[in-house]
């Protein structure tokens, strides 16, 4: 986790939430799922997330990533941060490996993608999923308490 300047912590110990603050960042690739989770699950706390919704956002996380990684092998990046009451996950891939042929003429996003969409929309209070020849990203932000 990136390190935080203590004199924008609270008396206990959360981040005060006037401006934007980078919580964490960090790279991935698919294997490292399990990883990512636990790294929301530690970015959350400290941001302040009551218990269940602490969960609901590590799932969340968890399905942006495997979102972002599941056409093929490729290296990815999340990065989650806290502004006002609203944590947000960005999740992005740093190749076009896995998606510079795109979708298959009149195919769309199999099962499995349209389930993890499901997913991500009742989780989340807002979602963005999108994809071009750079590759892949979603943006999520649930309110923290």
């Amino acid at each position: 986790m990136t390190p935080v300047d203590t004199k924008k912590l609270a008396s206990n110990g959360r981040l005060l939430r006037s401006v934007p603050e980078w919580l964490a960042e960090r790279s991935f690739r698919q294997c490292d799922i399990p990883a990512v989770r636990q790294f929301a699950r530690t970015a959350g706390a400290r941001a302040g997330m009551v218990p269940g919704r602490l969960s609901d956002f590590v799932l969340a996380a968890s399905e942006a990533t495997a979102s972002v990684t599941a056409r093929g092998p490729c290296a990815a990046r999340v990065r989650l941060w806290v502004t006002g009451n609203r944590a947000y996950c960005e999740v992005r891939s740093n190749s076009a490996h896995a998606w510079r042929h795109g979708w298959p003429a009149g195919a769309g996003p199999g099962e499995e993608e349209a389930l993890r969409r499901w997913v991500l929309r009742r989780l989340s209070d807002y979602v963005s999923v999108a994809s071009d020849s750079d590759g892949a990203w979603v943006l999520l932000s649930m309110t923290v308490a």
